[in-house]
């Protein structure tokens, strides 16, 4: 066990906590890792993986995806992270952008600018169509203090995602919803890592396809 993963684990902790007054459920999936899905009054799909290889592979990795109600114009929250022994290779948080221009939108906007990562990360062609401009793609963090601050942002914003979340429109956002998760789907990295670290072939793709990104 290293400081760094412990740090991710209690991190994971605060988030399960964050969700403890909404309604978890199942949909039936059965997949060797952890898996939380919530829904809401404000939102209508949250979705919690957690694949610990710690001991074994010495990786770990995390993903948090926070749907509105298709007919909340407010953007899709996201934050994914991969960890070697020693430091976090990967980390994404991003409020995509579903009709834009609302105040979550601006939100993330003016909070991402003001923050830099020690190295920050050019996104592949499939992320550019749905991310927002200001997504935090940071790679290489090693300081404890680094990840300190880039775990306490995601968790900040996630308090004021929820806080805001829940006034509909008259729109559907349906088609949005779907098109995030396709894009989300042509991310070649998520069924590479998870069969190099022994998963089935089969049942990363059903993962990806029906628990990770389902369309609606």
């Amino acid at each position: 066990m290293t400081s760094l993963h412990q740090q991710l684990r209690e991190a994971v902790s605060w988030f399960v906590d964050e969700f403890s007054g909404e309604e978890a459920y199942d949909e039936g999936h059965s997949f060797p890792w952890v898996n939380h899905l919530w829904r809401g009054a404000a939102f209508r799909r949250a979705h919690l993986d957690v694949v610990d290889a710690s001991d074994t592979h010495k990786l770990f990795m995390m993903h948090l995806c926070i749907f509105p109600h298709v007919n909340d114009p407010s953007p899709i929250y996201g934050f994914d992270l991969i960890a070697g022994p020693n430091k976090v290779t990967g980390a994404f948080h991003d409020f995509s952008p579903v009709a834009g221009d609302t105040p979550l939108d601006t939100y993330f906007a003016q909070r991402s600018a003001q923050k830099r990562w020690s190295k920050e990360r050019q996104l592949p062609h499939w992320a550019q169509q749905i991310f927002s401009g200001r997504m935090v793609a940071a790679g290489n963090i090693q300081d404890p203090d680094e990840l300190r601050e880039l775990l306490d942002f995601a968790k900040e914003n996630l308090a004021h995602y929820l806080a805001t979340l829940g006034k509909p429109t008259r729109g559907d956002y349906t088609n949005e919803h779907n098109n995030y998760c396709h894009w989300q789907k042509q991310n070649p990295h998520t069924p590479r890592v998870m069969t190099a670290l022994g998963f089935e072939p089969e049942v990363v793709s059903e993962f990806i396809q029906k628990c990770l990104f389902p369309e609606v």
